[in-house]
């Protein structure tokens, strides 16, 4: 009588593959966007294109070569909400770029730039 096999089926495998790369995906497409809009709310779809537009920009990109990274943090939210400065830091090739947003809710409930600024360093 064969002895049974106790170890791990092959198909757990497979499914742990495909749960890992499920998750993977969901981190690298969704992932940032997910986050902004839980620590902002409203503005998040504003601040996640400008990072996305900042990353490919021609200005920002001659400077530091191709964007090999990317972080945001989140600097003061007032106290009424209707304001928000933000900086998120871009890791390139050649140099570094740190783009600080000043945002401010209009009557309407739009959240639109007031300010930006960016800082380059070797």
């Amino acid at each position: 009588m064969p002895a049974k096999r106790r170890g791990f089926p092959n198909w757990g495998y497979l499914l742990l593959g495909a749960l890992a790369f499920a998750g993977f995906y969901f981190i690298k497409n969704m992932g940032q966007q997910t986050v902004l809009k839980a620590i902002l709310g409203e503005p998040a779809d504003l601040v996640n294109k400008a990072m996305n537009s900042a990353r490919v920009s021609p200005r920002i990109t001659n400077k530091t070569g191709p964007i090999t990274a990317k972080k945001f943090k989140v600097e003061k939210l007032g106290a009424t909400k209707d304001s928000l400065s933000f900086r998120f830091f871009l890791d390139g090739e050649r140099a570094d770029a740190t783009v600080r947003l000043w945002m401010a809710r209009r009557p309407s409930g739009e959240w639109h730039i007031v300010k930006s600024d960016t800082v380059f360093t070797e």
